[in-house]
Order: structure tokens, then C-alpha cells, then sequence
């Protein structure tokens, strides 16, 4: 039986024991780590051997360099300079679903969000309650009618920019940000992917499912000339037609400048398809329309096509919605980099100004 002064003893030789076992443990995890290393590096045979090794520690040095040197937070900062009022379009049927979706996911990154839809809801979504007729015919008209009740009701000048998408569009916000990032709010610009009306280049416009962004000024130029104004229509807004090709056209003949949103390598970030489409992923055939409306010269290929920086993609069911959701923000493969031209362009500009 132990006694009370052997009783102080118990707790430093329990320690003891645990410190060498966890000590013991890390020796042989380190030793495993080393020898799998080895074991690849021998599988290879002797002439790959001393290559594949120092392409392992080039990447380890390239990691270890990048996390010790990126002292800004890329994300927190974006969300800070460029700030992002999201439309999302949907209709009573989606609430539920799409909507819901959206809101559990890529809308929660937005400054602020809110749907737009003619009916109200029990569901927990900010909604915007339009007196509107919910047809394919009418989205146009919806779409007008939303960024006029959008300035009327929100302070614009908290916002940098007004994002709108459907509710089958999955936008990575952080990419959105990083491509408005050089743009003064207050000068008007659209921002897109852009597209050409039947192959016709001199009439473009930024495809709607793939979502687009009005500057503040581009927005309050688009209300004052063609939506306020009582002896002109500019826009044809009783026109029932294509809501992206009719705001295209109106922002055009306005003097808006149509931003080219391509990557420094000339790859596309908006996407009016599923990624499935846009990498060419199985035996989905890229539609023929692609080919004709898409403003820049489209080559359907199966590598190196869509931007490491994409900022959306359309078509994105709900089921989907989350699944892009984890894999993007939920999961992340040990020692994989970041983009590394996007990513000094957005330290340069986060670190300098606009």
C-alpha cells in the first residue's frame, strides 16, 4: 500500500512514462515518414531516385517559403476592399431548395444577400418581394426591377459592387473579389463572361447564368438614364427577351465598360455550364451555342481550359451546391499551393491600392 509521501511521487513517474512513450512515438513516426520517402524514391530506381527527392524538397522549401511569408489574410482582406452586394434570383418553387443551398453555401460569403423572389417564405432567407409574374418571358423585367428596389432600399455606398446570379450559379466569391479588385467602383464597369449575340461581335453581352457585376456607378447609371427616367426607355424594359442580352445592350449603348475577366493566361473564371462541361470531363459535348455566342475564340479541351481562379459555374444543382462547397472550402490536400500568380497579384494590390 502506498504512502502518503510515495503518493507525490505517483503523478512525475506517470508523467515520465507518458513523455517517453509520446517522445518514442514522434522518433518512429518521423522514421516512418523518412522511410516511405526512401521507399518511393527506390521504387523508382536509380535514376529517377535523386530526382524525385529533390522535387520532394523543392516542394516542402516552395510550401515552407510561401506559409512563412504570406503574413496577410488574402480572404479577410478582399472581403474588406471589395465589398459585394449578391441578387440572387429564384422563384417560389426553389425556396426550399436551390435557394436554401445557396444560402447554407457561397452566399454567406457575400457582404450582404438577398433572394429575389414574388412570393413570401416561413424559410430563414432574406428576401426581396417582388410584384412580378414569375415566367422565363418576365426575368428581364425581374431583373431591372431588383437593382432598382436594390438602390432604393440599401445604402449602394456600403457596397463596391452588385453581383447578381441565379440560384443554380455557385460563385467562389473570393475569385470574384480578386477579379474586381483593380476596378474603381465609382467609374462604370460590367464584369462577366462575355458573350456575342448570335456570333455578332459588336452586340455583347455577360451571359446571366453565369452571373455578372455591376460597379456601384454602373448600377446607379443604369437606373438613372433607362429605368428613371420618364420621357426615355433606352432599354426597352417592356421587352420580353433574354434578361442578360437586354441589360448587355442597355449598359452598351450607356458606355459601360465590358471587362475582359480572362486570367493572366487568358483562361475563362465565369462559366455558363457544370465544371463536368467546362473540363471536359466524360461524354458530355460542349454545346454548339458555346462555340457561336462565346465572345473569344472557345476550344473545348480536357486539360488546362477553365482558370485556377475561376469565380463561377452555373447549372449547379443542389445536391451539388454542397458537394462544391466541401470540396472547396471543407477539405484541403496537405502542401498544395495556392495559384501562384493570383496569389501575388492579389498580395500586390491588398498591399497597395486600387
Amino acid at each position: 500500500m502506498a504512502t502518503v509521501g510515495s503518493r507525490k511521487w505517483l503523478p512525475l513517474i506517470c508523467g515520465l512514462i507518458v513523455g517517453a512513450m509520446a517522445t518514442h512515438f514522434a522518433h518512429l513516426t518521423t522514421k516512418m515518414l523518412g522511410d516511405s520517402a526512401r521507399v518511393m524514391a527506390n521504387a523508382a530506381g536509380p535514376q529517377m531516385r535523386s530526382q524525385q527527392l529533390t522535387e520532394m524538397g523543392n516542394q516542402t522549401n516552395a510550401t515552407r517559403k510561401s506559409l512563412s511569408s504570406t503574413q496577410l489574410d488574402i480572404p479577410a482582406e478582399l472581403y474588406k476592399r471589395v465589398r459585394i452586394l449578391c441578387l440572387i434570383i429564384t422563384h417560389p418553387g426553389n425556396y426550399a431548395t436551390r435557394a436554401t443551398a445557396v444560402n447554407n453555401t457561397w452566399a454567406r460569403r457575400c457582404n450582404r444577400h438577398v433572394f429575389v423572389g414574388s412570393q413570401p417564405t416561413n424559410l430563414s432567407l432574406p428576401l426581396m418581394r417582388l410584384n412580378v409574374t414569375e415566367t422565363h418571358d418576365n426575368l428581364w423585367q425581374k431583373t431591372w426591377m431588383s437593382l432598382d428596389y436594390a438602390e432604393k432600399n440599401f445604402d449602394l455606398d456600403q457596397f463596391d459592387f452588385i453581383f447578381k446570379a441565379d440560384d443554380d450559379t455557385y460563385a467562389v466569391m473570393e475569385n470574384l473579389r480578386l477579379i474586381l479588385l483593380p476596378l474603381n467602383p465609382d467609374r462604370p464597369s460590367f464584369v462577366g463572361r462575355k458573350f456575342r449575340y448570335s456570333g455578332d461581335a459588336n452586340r455583347p453581352y455577360m451571359s446571366g447564368g453565369a452571373g455578372y457585376a455591376l460597379s456601384r456607378r454602373a448600377l446607379r447609371t443604369f437606373l438613372s438614364a433607362a429605368v428613371r427616367n420618364p420621357k426615355l426607355d433606352p432599354c426597352q424594359r417592356q421587352l420580353r427577351h433574354s434578361e442578360d442580352f437586354m441589360l448587355g445592350s442597355c449598359l452598351k449603348g450607356l458606355g459601360v465598360e465590358f471587362i475582359d475577366s480572362r486570367d493572366s493566361s487568358g483562361l475563362e473564371r465565369f462559366h455558363p455550364l457544370t465544371p463536368e462541361y467546362m473540363i471536359g470531363w466524360g461524354p458530355m459535348t460542349m454545346p454548339k451555342w458555346m462555340h457561336t455566342f462565346n465572345y473569344f475564340k472557345f476550344k473545348a479541351c480536357h486539360r488546362g481550359c477553365v482558370s485556377k481562379a475561376s469565380a463561377t459555374f452555373h447549372y449547379i444543382s443542389q445536391i451539388e451546391m454542397y458537394k462544391m462547397e466541401f470540396l472547396l472550402y471543407g477539405m484541403s490536400p496537405i502542401g498544395v499551393r495556392l495559384p501562384e500568380t493570383e496569389t501575388r497579384q492579389a498580395m500586390k494590390l491588398l498591399r497597395g491600392s486600387r
